[in-house]
């Protein structure tokens, strides 16, 4: 950023700002925004402002980019204070790359002005990372148990893959049915043992369509965990006078295993390797223990 000129410097942190608040729900963000001032009658410069709604009441919320060299003093806060009398504005918010004073802080928090500190690698005051571990549920093995309930003799072939199952209008393979079970929530998408029960279904045989039989079907399933861990550059707005922040992650995942580790995520055996790997210095907390699991459908099998 050395060769940056001021406005460029600005730009860029107008940007994190814009990335990081783009996730308000009902928000429209509009950077430059020019407000008719209430007192002033004139057009009133606003570096980032957001509008939208809090239940049926509609909000404005302005935003100050401050790329200085230091610390944000007093002066700024007073002349932004003055701002947003001026504006109308429900709620105002100075962030800065580099900190405010002391005095800037007791005037901001007696104003209810919030005061925000942009950390992002791309304004050069982040070398942080944020581990982010990604778990993702597979079926392992499953089998299956019959019970004939109605009268008489049955007979099904020995091979289950012949077995059709009648469930909720389609006629499904052992597999899909696994499959059908696991879409439809009967399975739990995490490590363990699961018995899953389908009550009483019709069965036929993929020779034999028309012969229908009952049987109740029981089956258990083995659900394995996959590990994976990637390291993002540190990049979120620090609440300088209270205890909360506000992230941007911009998270990749892919279908196949290749293109997560071709992409930088790194597989572990165990959820406690994965977890030794993620212990790294200076985490913010709410991101300390962040891990994301897979929910998610299967297509029929081939």
């Amino acid at each position: 950023m050395k060769n940056m000129s001021t406005t460029q410097k600005g730009n860029l942190l107008e940007d994190v700002i814009e990335d990081i608040c783009r996730g308000i729900s009902n928000a429209a963000i509009t950077r430059k925004a020019m407000v008719q001032g209430k007192n002033s009658k004139i057009a009133r410069e606003v570096d980032v402002l957001i509008k939208g709604l809090v239940g049926n009441f509609p909000v404005s919320i302005a935003i100050e980019a401050k790329n200085y060299k230091r610390k944000v003093g007093i002066e700024t806060i007073d002349a932004f204070g003055s701002k947003l009398d001026d504006i109308v504005a429900s709620l105002g918010i100075v962030v800065s790359k580099n900190g405010f004073t002391e005095s800037a802080k007791n005037m901001a928090d007696s104003k209810g002005i919030r005061l925000y500190e942009a950390i992002d690698p791309k304004l050069e005051n982040s070398k942080l990372f944020l581990p982010l571990r990604y778990v993702e549920a597979q079926i392992l093995r499953f089998n299956f148990s019959l019970v004939h309930r109605a009268g008489g003799q049955f007979e099904l072939p020995t091979d289950v893959s012949e077995w059709r199952f009648h469930i909720d209008g389609e006629i499904l393979n052992h597999e899909e049915l696994i499959t059908h079970a696991w879409n439809t929530g009967k399975i739990p998408q995490h490590k363990g043992l699961h018995d899953v029960s389908f009550n009483a279904l019709p069965i036929s045989t993929k020779t034999d369509p028309k012969t229908i039989q009952y049987f109740e079907i029981d089956s258990q399933v083995e659900v394995t965990e996959k590990y994976f861990l990637k390291l993002f550059p540190a990049s979120y707005l620090k609440d300088v006078l209270g205890d909360h922040n506000t992230f941007n992650l911009k998270i990749d995942l892919y279908s196949k295993e290749s293109d997560m580790i071709k992409n930088g995520w790194i597989i572990y055996d165990s959820m406690e390797d994965m977890n030794e790997a993620a212990d790294i210095d200076n985490q913010p907390k709410e991101i300390k223990n962040l891990i994301i699991r897979s929910e998610y459908t299967l297509g029929k099998r081939d």
